[in-house]
């Protein structure tokens, strides 16, 4: 029962692998053994290889007689790759699995229900954090003279992470869960974490390197600190390097806490694999319902969809936080930037202007909510169509949602540019005016995409918003266009100014966006109309 059980588990978590869903349908074969051929070779030849690469570049302070450090370093790597790795799918299929009440219905004993899911985990857990400590050990047997003892604690090093790394996923597990269910709006919570966790990793691996280089230089003073004041880790170290007592005291402490959190969950799994969110009581307050025209309710219903899926909104609108970001960066760096750009550009300072303008133009495109809209509609799009909204309102609604979304981040990045670069004041207007038609022109030219290879027949969200043509070419075809409004200006510029050059593109967009405009009225609302 527990192989079967495993089995399902296994299956869920690798769904995608098996079975299509844009076509929902079953995948083939071949398509399976493709796939997952591709993720062992992102796994092993692109992650692991990753870590190895760190791993040498952390070997000088093995040379040193600090392996010790080494593999604590490794070693913490590997369990919080590991714990994040698969401390989601704990909450998701431990706690909160959707079949946990189907499956305690049937004649099953819950004992094996328990430790089919903990086989789950564990082994999501153990591929994560293999991923990490094998390439370490591995680099050590290669660099380090080994005995006996050390061969037996790199061998053990995964085993003994890994029994970790479950009884960590499934304490973080249970508090994910029990925030998850408190949670009202879970999709900006989702975003949130999401930007964190992309902050943190390009922060380290800016850093990294540096600090690295930085860490070999006095490995000996921060060798003998973490002894001194982090023995734990010290212990850790050694225990994988091959001292016996400190792998004994380590993998008791491992075990212990393993067995703890294991009679924790087996006496409370029912509980917990049962438990539902808390209903909250409202009390009713009658109070005056602000009236909107039809126009304000159709994009209302829009901006609502946008913001209730962390999917829509980290792939159609994280470049407002990427404009946001790029905007402070200039102001706070923004002396240190004229300076560098001035010394290298001295004499075509226009075409700093110009090329600073089409960058932003670039990361406008990024946001492209009107392009999956249509599609997202899905099989409910007989209720929009049923409802007495003109069928130009409808449209209206999905360009002017993205309109709305980027035209503020634009100009504030645009006047953070201005700022910084200092041109003069027409050229600043103009920089603010292109960028304010662009946002236009690209808000429209998205839905022209989103009317293209309209998929209304997914089974998951993400197939529309991330694997539609019309969003790879909404996206695509608007940095081809933010490039052609840079790009002619390096030949242009020796014999026109910035500011002329500027109006022409500004006019140019205004032409485009007015033809898209009249399509959209046109044809557009036949093809919506035909969907």
């Amino acid at each position: 029962m527990i192989k079967v059980l495993l089995k399902k588990q296994l299956s869920e978590i690798f769904k995608a692998y098996f079975f299509d869903i844009k076509k929902n349908k079953a995948r083939s074969k071949a398509s399976t053994v493709l796939f997952i051929l591709l993720f062992a070779f992102l796994m092993i030849v692109v992650m692991g290889g990753m870590f190895g690469a760190l791993s040498f570049s952390l070997s000088p302070i093995v040379f040193l007689g600090y392996g010790w450090l080494y593999f604590a370093i490794m070693s913490l790597i590997s369990i919080l790759f590991g714990v994040f790795g698969s401390v989601f799918s704990t909450y998701s299929g431990l706690y909160l699995s959707k079949d946990n009440d189907l499956l305690l219905s049937l004649p099953i004993p819950v004992r094996a229900i328990m430790v089919s899911r903990l086989l789950g985990v564990y082994l999501m857990g153990l591929m994560y954090s293999a991923v990490a400590i094998i390439p370490a050990v591995v680099v050590y047997f290669i660099i380090a003279p080994v005995n006996t003892a050390g061969i037996i604690g790199g061998l053990a090093a995964p085993i003994t992470i890994s029994l970790f790394v479950l009884a960590l996923s499934c304490i973080f597990g249970y508090f994910v869960a029990k925030i998850s269910l408190k949670l009202k709006n879970k999709s900006f919570v989702t975003v949130i974490i999401s930007l964190l966790f992309f902050a943190v990793y390009y922060f380290v691996y800016f850093k990294a390197s540096s600090f690295i280089g930085e860490f070999v230089k006095n490995v000996m003073v921060y060798g003998e600190n973490i002894k001194n004041k982090a023995y734990v880790v010290y212990i850790i170290g050694r225990a994988f390097e091959g001292d016996l007592i400190s792998a004994l005291i380590v993998n008791a402490a491992v075990l212990i806490l393993l067995f703890l959190t294991l009679y924790i969950i087996s006496k409370s799994f029912i509980k917990i694999a049962t438990s539902t969110a808390a209903a909250t009581r409202v009390k009713y307050k009658a109070k005056r319902e602000k009236s909107h025209s039809v126009l304000g309710a159709v994009t209302l219903k829009e901006f609502k969809r946008f913001t209730s899926s962390a999917n829509y909104m980290l792939n159609c609108g994280l470049g407002v936080i990427f404009m946001i970001a790029a905007g402070i960066f200039a102001v706070i760096k923004g002396e240190s930037i004229r300076n560098a750009l001035s010394a290298q550009f001295k004499g075509y300072e226009d075409l700093i202007y110009v090329a600073a303008a089409a960058l932003i133009c670039m990361l406008i495109s990024m946001n492209d909510t009107a392009a999956p809209s249509v599609s997202l509609e899905g099989k409910m799009l007989w209720q929009i169509r049923s409802l007495p909204v003109d069928t130009k309102t409808v449209l209206k609604s999905k360009y002017l949602l993205q309109m709305y979304i980027n035209i503020l981040p634009a100009v504030f990045t645009a006047d953070c540019v201005i700022i910084a670069l200092r041109p003069g004041i027409l050229t600043g207007v103009l920089t603010v005016i292109l960028c304010a038609a662009y946002v236009v022109f690209h808000s429209l030219y998205s839905l022209f995409c989103g009317l293209h290879k309209v998929n209304l027949n997914w089974t998951n969200e993400v197939v529309p918003i991330k694997q539609g043509m019309n969003v790879v070419f909404a996206i695509f075809g608007g940095w081809a266009l933010a490039i052609a409004i840079g790009l002619p200006y390096l030949f242009l510029g020796t014999f026109l100014s910035a500011q002329i050059y500027m109006s022409v593109i500004i006019a140019m967009i205004a032409v485009l966006s007015v033809l898209l405009y009249r399509w959209m009225n046109t044809k557009g609302v036949r093809i919506f109309e035909a969907l």
